[in-house]
């Protein structure tokens, strides 16, 4: 046989165990590992370039207001993420069954978090709520929350029903913020009260 014979029979020879340790692989898969998740669009971004345009677009009025201005990353997408800039003071809330994360990416602020939310609340976000994930809000503040000074990188995290209020806000502060809903609380934690929802007739 001539070397040109063997190399090639060497080579059908690998082809063929390959050929076969696919088939056999194939063969051992369980069923579904055989498909994968459907075709998604690349992911919601925005450049940091992107956001300084957008948050100069914003209404002053907005900014300045007690909820400030934000600028959504994917309308209709990503509602949950926003990035906003804030002046003057705020509303003191608490989301009763949403997890909260903020990232403080520029200015400065003392954000008071824990205790209670200072009755009455506002009269579109009465307590207890139909709604479970509903946003309770206060005009007056939090007491007996603990007060901290933010800035540039800081990271909080806001747990289901945890009041948290800017109680001072200084000129302006940007922050990422991404909200996660329809989270239970820890254990050991108590859930808010839920007003049950009327019964349609």
């Amino acid at each position: 046989m001539s070397h040109l014979n063997v190399r090639t029979a060497g080579v059908l020879a690998i082809g063929s165990v390959a050929l076969g340790a696919l088939l056999a692989a194939q063969a051992s898969i369980k069923p579904g590992h055989d498909r994968v998740p459907p075709y998604r669009d690349p992911s919601p971004y925005l450049s940091r370039a992107d956001v300084a345009a957008a948050l100069d677009r914003l209404d002053p009025n907005l900014v300045r207001s007690r909820t400030g201005g934000a600028v959504d990353v994917a309308p209709g997408k990503a509602p949950g993420v926003v990035r906003r800039r804030m002046r003057g003071p705020q509303y003191a809330i608490t989301h009763t069954r949403t997890l909260e994360y903020v990232i403080v990416t520029k200015g400065s602020g003392t954000l008071v978090t824990g205790g209670t939310l200072i009755p009455p609340t506002i009269d579109s976000d009465p307590y207890p709520n139909a709604n479970p994930n509903a946003t309770i809000r206060s005009d007056a503040g939090v007491k007996g929350g603990l007060a901290r000074k933010v800035g540039p990188g800081d990271v909080i995290v806001n747990l289901p029903g945890t009041p948290h209020w800017f109680s001072e806000i200084d000129d302006a502060i940007e922050y990422v913020e991404i909200q996660i809903p329809n989270v239970d609380p820890a254990p050991g934690v108590e859930r808010a009260e839920v007003l049950p929802a009327a019964q349609k007739q």
